[in-house]
């Protein structure tokens, strides 16, 4: 039996936000599709957040492998037989070598832009501006969503740096 897997390793930008190519962690380019049919396995979509790197250890799992307990990817399969299943409550992306970083959950993009925010923050209310036209990272009523945020990559980029995979 055959498993098909669709995806790809990026979005790309064809004008929006001024950008082209795959220059930003906007979700034109960081969202991509994702299809995994499995025989057997009804269709359905689900709306849980997902890294690529789930990839691996759910291609394992459904070759009936075991996948290595350090891996920082979880295993997709859950979701072929329970659409409502949530991997992850946040989605976490990289970009411009290491130096911009995304935190995307279903209200909110947080993308700062070197460890410290030095270049910048971004913060946009995806359930009311999915186009992400209005940053609001500098207004003070959005601060304590700046705040968690920081404090979720501060965490986020320590338990990516002490995984020794």
């Amino acid at each position: 039996q055959t498993i098909v897997i669709f995806t790809s390793d990026h979005g790309f930008h064809l004008g929006e936000h001024d950008f082209w190519m795959k220059v930003s962690l906007h979700e034109e380019s960081v969202r991509v599709p994702m299809i995994i049919k499995v025989p057997g396995k009804k269709p359905a979509v689900c709306d849980s957040f997902v890294e690529l790197i789930d990839l691996y250890p759910t291609i394992a799992s459904l070759a009936g492998l075991k996948p290595s307990g350090q891996l920082q990817g979880k295993n997709l399969q859950k979701t072929l037989d329970d659409h409502t299943y949530q991997v992850r409550n946040m989605a976490f992306s990289v970009s411009q070598g290491g130096r911009s970083f995304l935190l995307r959950n279903e209200q909110w993009a947080f993308i700062q832009y070197n460890e410290d925010g030095s270049e910048g923050i971004e913060l946009y209310d995806m359930l009311k501006d999915p186009k992400q036209f209005n940053n609001l990272a500098g207004h003070e009523s959005h601060a304590e969503v700046v705040s968690y945020f920081k404090a979720r990559l501060k965490e986020k980029l320590k338990a990516v740096r002490h995984n020794d995979v």
